[in-house]
């Protein structure tokens, strides 16, 4: 018995070790992402939100991407926006949203966008001899289906009563989703996006110069623009302004450029989520929860239920992940599935050692050792479904709150 206690402990002590040695091999190969230097800073020209504000929080989205402006920069924007040479107005109508993808991302859509821009504008195309869809781009449209980004609709620009001119184009597209809660996965919200930016060649429609206002007035979405099995959240769009690192080999400064930017916001459904992915895994913990309930003289039977659930487990983990694209962290339901995996691998080594001592208890001769070892396996029996309950539910809780803001 000593020496095989002896054995038990220089056993643990080595898996410990290996442990310790692992961690510290991942942390020294692990990869730290480097950030890339573009940005997007909110303007102050006027904007439109039509999702619910309170909502925002709870599912971990928020439309405003990169930094707010601050006063002082406000201003100075404002002034900018007053003085810039070229102006144009954009709006946009999504009539229809499909195809999404969440393993690239992506997802598809149609609509209409339109232009309104002024004299001036019109006088430095003229002076190039292009159409102005041929200075604005799609900067999401995915390349392998990107079909023309704008086609335009009738016979070329309307001059109209205030000697502006307009000019209605379809859009129709694969793009790139490039922002969803997927830490908070599968109680998540995504965002599908139109970055609407011009296409610049000569450096002579950056943000200074060229100033994109979104038409918040008639833009919108259709009832087609939806996502079956998802919940319809609402609609943005706004000016941004689209600093790159980089001045594209024009020398100077970095680059900086008016992007106007149409989301389209989708959530899932809290209960249908609990229903599809949470509750199968509910069940399998019951499974484990009543283990020791099954008669100690059965051991083949409660060896067998941690095994089949540990199988189980890997293939419901896997079905879910192949609807994700491959991400550095885990997601909240990873988290709850390393939860389950502990508790399952608890489960079958408890199950093995107290197989072991049931059968020491049938090789001691006094009756009253063999009485306060059976006490001691009986407690145990009994009080593992109330420890596997309060350890699970404060590991899914920490887990959930420890969340990064804004993921």
């Amino acid at each position: 018995m000593r020496k095989q206690r002896r054995w038990n402990l220089l056993a643990t002590l080595s898996l410990l070790l290996a442990v310790i040695l692992a961690l510290i091999a991942i942390t020294r190969i692990d990869i730290k992402p480097v950030q890339t230097r573009d940005a997007l800073r909110l303007s102050t020209s006027a904007r439109s939100l039509t999702i619910d504000p309170d909502h925002l929080p709870a599912s971990g989205w928020t439309t405003l991407r990169g930094d707010l402006l601050n006063a002082g920069e406000a201003k100075v924007d404002q002034e900018a926006l007053a003085t810039a040479p070229y102006r144009a107005q954009v709006g946009v109508y999504a009539n229809t949203a499909s195809e999404l993808d969440l393993s690239v991302p992506s997802f598809a859509s149609s609509g209409y966008i339109w232009l309104i821009w002024d004299e001036p504008l019109q006088r430095y195309l003229d002076a190039a001899g292009i159409a102005i869809d041929q200075r604005f781009t799609l900067l999401n449209t995915l390349i392998t289906d990107a079909p023309p980004e704008l086609n335009p609709v009738g016979e070329g620009p309307e001059r109209r009563a205030d000697g502006g001119y307009y000019q209605l184009f379809t859009y129709r597209g694969r793009y790139l989703l490039d922002q969803a809660s997927f830490r908070h996965y599968p109680f998540m919200s995504i965002s599908l996006p139109l970055f609407i930016e011009a296409d610049d060649v000569d450096g002579s429609l950056s943000y200074n110069q060229l100033r994109l206002e979104p038409d918040i007035r008639d833009s919108g979405m259709g009832f087609n623009a939806r996502i079956l099995g998802w919940l319809n959240q609402g609609w943005s769009i706004a000016e941004y302004r689209h600093q790159y690192a980089t001045s594209f080999g024009q020398g100077g400064g970095e680059s900086d450029y008016s992007l106007v930017l149409y989301e389209m916001s989708f959530g899932t459904s809290a209960w249908a989520a609990v229903w599809r992915l949470l509750l199968p895994l509910v069940v399998l913990m019951a499974m484990v929860l009543l283990v020791f309930k099954v008669r100690p003289d059965e051991q083949d039977a409660r060896a067998s239920i941690p095994v089949t659930v540990l199988l189980t487990l890997v293939f419901l983990q896997q079905t879910y992940r192949s609807d994700l694209p491959v991400l550095p962290f885990l997601t909240f339901l990873d988290q709850v599935y390393v939860v389950a995996y502990v508790v399952t691998l608890v489960a079958f080594v408890l199950v093995i050692w107290i197989g072991r001592r049931y059968a020491d208890m049938e090789a001691m001769e006094d009756p009253a050792a063999q009485a306060a070892l059976r006490g001691r396996l009986e407690h145990l029996d009994n009080s593992w479904p109330v420890v596997v309950v309060l350890f699970s539910s404060l590991a899914i809780a920490v887990a959930w709150f420890t969340i990064p803001p804004g993921a």
